[in-house]
């Protein structure tokens, strides 16, 4: 099964940090390789008119954010930034 999924985190999403899984907010599903792939650009382009700013890091990986979404971290005393990083899976397995 080919799928985007959409984590949403106080880091960018290339980190996969152990229980990345749990941070994912949405999923969309295809049937072929070359459709996700499809997919990803679309979403790619429709994050880049959402977001007003984006870094790439790991695997060519896109984060997106804005300055102005943050979240509170107790345990560190301090704002976090928050990202959305769209990922393309296989059978639940990261496609770098």
């Amino acid at each position: 099964m080919y799928e985007i999924v959409i984590l949403k985190a106080d880091y960018e999403g290339w980190w996969l940090f152990e229980g990345w899984q749990e941070e994912i907010v949405d999923r969309y599903t295809y049937d072929t390789e070359e459709e996700m792939v499809n997919g990803y650009t679309d979403i790619i382009l429709g994050m880049k008119k959402r977001f007003n700013l984006y870094k790439i890091g790991k695997y060519d990986m896109h984060a997106f954010f804005n300055g102005c979404e943050l979240e509170y971290c107790e345990d560190c005393d301090e704002d976090l930034q928050i990202f959305y990083t769209p990922i393309m899976t296989k059978d639940n397995e990261v496609v770098k």
